[in-house]
């Protein structure tokens, strides 16, 4: 049994690394932008103005950040592919041109100084970062389109090496920039750009020969739970709960943004919580492949399995974030990324300390939705973000409003409404549907 139970957390980490590396890539973006950023003038500007188009172009990415998920679930199928193929063109026309009437500078400013409160310094720094950055939904949606391709037909492993030529492609963009004394604000959005787009492009060479192969097994084809979508329409009843949710979920991150300019410590609460989050998302963001994990082995496992998997990972990366604020390396290495700037090295340590337990409660909420994207409740997920995303926002507009420090605040908004989320999820997953599939086989 012992041996039994060894060999399952062995295959499961086994299928999840080569995934896992492409989100750390990913997310180890941030903090590189971040290191190019704290060694230029203004660097307590250029964080706050980073830390605010993040906001603003992620949540324009947030609906089809789950584009990944459904092309795993729904891509064995030739029609399902082909109408999510379609609806993907149909989303990416969508936000891009959003963003482009967003770009337009009285509308930019009205939002960035007026809305949100942003000084015009910073705004003037976001505003050219904005523009290098226009086509990031579009480019993010059609790379996870082609890798949910990928990861259906078993070349997890082709993820990390884009995912590493991404990473590649952002530092030498950094580097050159830096060397070229190019304006900040171009130099952030244009790398951050370049790198997507370089790994996008890996992507699709790679999942070309894949495009015409499916993989349906003979239980999903029996199983009453496991969907077809055949048209756009069917499609975006799958889907748009999931873009929902993640329209919620950076909707709120981004009035967080809003949240804090408001604080009494406005000023460096918005250069040290981007940063730091930064930092959390690049542990965090590792976890988010046992999503696809377990998509792709729903059935093959016993529910609890996929949970005590989750916490293995979970608490090793959680391990790391306590590592940075309690060794010497770790304060040597956090230097590296911000700078020798004082208030924002003990400001991100602080923060670290309260946040460190982040990358469990996310590896917790992948195992829980995985579970119920794999059976089509895709409106239990809504709910449970929904939830959890009033309540970051009703703690943090509360603490502000008492005058806590504004980071310290979505530091402990945050953990609070993941907590919510985790406990809604875990109420809604059909365990025994999932515990009598395992038994039978």
């Amino acid at each position: 049994m012992k041996n039994l139970f060894i060999k399952k957390m062995y295959t499961l980490w086994k299928e999840f690394l080569p995934l896992s590396i492409s989100d750390v890539t990913m997310a180890m973006g941030d903090p590189m932008v971040n290191t190019a950023l704290a060694h230029m003038p203004r660097t307590q500007e250029n964080f706050a103005a980073l830390g605010f188009i993040k906001s603003i172009v992620v949540l324009f990415e947030s609906p089809i950040i789950s584009m990944l998920h459904a092309s795993n679930a729904l891509s064995g199928k030739k029609e399902s592919r082909e109408a999510l193929w379609r609806f993907l063109f149909i989303s990416c026309g969508i936000l891009t041109t959003c963003l482009l009437i967003l770009a337009i500078p009285t509308v930019f400013y009205w939002l960035s100084v007026n809305l949100f409160g942003i000084s015009n310094e910073i705004s003037s720094i976001a505003h050219k970062m904005f523009l290098c950055l226009l086509l990031w939904p579009s480019s993010i949606a059609i790379r996870r389109y082609f890798q949910g391709i990928l990861i259906i037909n078993g070349k997890q492993k082709t993820l990390a090496h884009a995912g590493f030529f991404r990473f590649f492609v952002l530092l030498i963009s950094l580097f050159i920039g830096f060397l070229l004394n190019i304006n900040s604000g171009i130099l952030a959005g244009g790398s951050m750009m370049i790198g997507v787009l370089a790994e996008t492009i890996f992507v699709i060479f790679a999942a070309q020969k894949y495009r015409n192969t499916f993989k349906e097994t003979k239980s999903q084809k029996e199983d009453i739970h496991h969907l077809n979508p055949k048209s756009v329409k069917e499609i975006w009843i799958y889907y748009w709960p999931l873009a929902h949710s993640m329209v919620l979920v950076w909707g709120g991150r981004a009035l967080l943004i809003l949240f804090l300019a408001r604080a009494a410590d406005s000023s460096i609460s918005l250069a040290i919580w981007p940063v730091t989050w930064a930092l959390v998302l690049v542990f965090a963001n590792t976890t988010r492949m046992i999503q696809q994990v377990i998509i792709r082995n729903k059935e093959k496992y016993h529910p609890y399995d996929f949970i005590i998997f989750a916490l293995s990972v979970g608490s090793i990366l959680s391990f790391f974030i306590l590592f940075l604020v309690t060794s010497t390396l770790g304060k040597n290495t956090l230097i590296l990324f911000i700078g020798q700037n004082e208030n924002l090295l003990n400001g991100v340590q602080k923060i670290l300390t309260i946040c460190f337990c982040i990358p469990i409660f996310v590896a917790m909420q992948n195992v829980l939705q995985g579970l119920l994207m794999g059976v089509g409740k895709t409106k239990e997920i809504n709910f449970a973000t929904l939830s959890g995303t009033a309540i970051l926002l009703m703690i943090s507009f509360l603490g502000i409003y008492l005058n806590f420090s504004g980071a310290v605040v979505a530091a402990y908004s945050m953990i609070i409404s993941f907590i919510i989320e985790i406990l809604i999820l875990s109420i809604k997953v059909p365990w025994n549907y999932y515990i009598n599939k395992y038994l039978k086989r």
